[in-house]
């Protein structure tokens, strides 16, 4: 099953985060009650879900405007600490991703308090485990309440194993906040590794510790540019006015040292990356907004069974709807060019789609 991002954070600050919610109604509320205690569901028209801890902590105000927004002015209960929000409950009664128009509501809520409101991009996140036993793959998207600007960030672990699935979930979230802070992907990565290092006593051995390939973007809506930056061969693609898709990010493994020195790669030279959070390359790069319709942040469980196969990763991005369908028509496709036989690799795939206003 793939599962895409359906459910919003959102703090008394003004801070909305994307998060993820396991399949099933037990795991659901686990992973509810994992951000606010005591939850208790409040249905918010036919759209959505709030779900509200039992707590005395600040008066969640943002929380509230986007209550009235998405119910076109009713009054809310009174919502304290932290909020997440879903989509409605199924006939199972597992709660679906959160609609659309109802994640919009939120954020324009959130822009508008914090004084820095502007159209908020159309996000959205596919993931699939593929063939192997843990996901290590992680995202995070992260938008800076004091400049408004917009930070998305994917992350693949080294690996198949629980420390490179933690190393990615504690970093993403990391690397996007400060991206959005200082509005500098480059700066974020570079930051991350010095943290990771240090944690590791800079005694860094790639056969035993952690890592991750990373690919981070930041947007801003007062500068026409969107910046990114990247280690290892996590990708970055744009797709152009004319449908077609070009990657912004080249990836730092031994098939492109191959390749840069007029060489034949061998088959299995593009599994051997170098550079990673840990050690080697950090690079960025700029590209102006209004070439790009669509942007793709991907693992290279996305990109390489469709290279591999031939399919063209603009067709996919041309053809979606959305950023929602977009990011699951990447995953699916990805998992049907690498086979039954390839033992595909986790795949994750973040879609942005900027406004045109």
């Amino acid at each position: 099953m793939i599962a895409t991002t359906p459910a919003l954070l959102v703090q008394p600050d003004g801070q909305v985060d994307e998060i993820m919610l396991d399949s099933h109604r037990p795991d659901q509320l686990r992973c509810i009650r994992f951000y606010v205690h005591g939850a208790r569901a409040y249905p918010l028209g036919r759209r959505a879900v709030v779900h509200v801890g039992q707590n005395r902590e600040t008066v969640n105000n943002v929380a509230g405007q986007a209550w009235m927004s998405v119910t076109s002015g009713s009054r809310p209960p009174v919502l304290r600490g932290p909020v997440v929000i879903t989509g409605p409950a199924d006939r199972t009664g597992d709660f679906t991703p959160l609609p659309a128009l109802s994640a919009d509501a939120v954020r324009r809520a959130a822009g508008l308090l914090s004084g820095t409101f502007a159209v908020a991009p159309d996000v959205s996140v596919a993931q699939h485990r593929g063939g192997r036993a843990h996901q290590c793959d992680a995202y995070a998207v992260k938008r800076d309440k004091g400049s408004g600007r917009w930070a998305f960030a994917v992350l693949d672990g080294v690996g198949d194993t629980p420390e490179a699935r933690r190393f990615a979930q504690k970093f993403a979230p990391r690397v996007a906040r400060v991206a959005a802070l200082y509005c500098d992907p480059a700066r974020a990565l570079a930051a991350a590794r010095i943290e990771a290092r240090n944690e590791s006593r800079w005694g860094f051995d790639p056969a035993t510790d952690p890592s991750a390939v990373a690919v981070v973007a930041v947007a801003d809506h007062r500068s026409p540019l969107i910046r990114f930056a990247w280690c290892g061969d996590a990708r970055a693609y744009r797709l152009t006015p004319i449908g077609t898709a070009v990657p912004l990010t080249r990836d730092h493994n031994f098939a492109e040292e191959q390749r840069s020195r007029g060489r034949t790669p061998g088959p299995y030279d593009r599994d051997f990356i170098t550079s990673c959070l840990m050690r080697g390359s950090i690079t960025a790069g700029v590209v102006e907004r209004k070439y790009a319709r669509r942007l793709l942040l991907c693992t290279d469980g996305v990109h390489a069974p469709l290279e591999r196969r031939g399919r063209e990763v603009g067709d996919i991005l041309d053809l979606a709807t959305d950023a929602k369908d977009a990011a699951t028509m990447c995953v699916a496709d990805a998992l049907k060019a690498a086979g039954p036989e390839d033992a595909p690799d986790n795949a994750t795939a973040l879609v942005v789609d900027f406004s045109r206003s």
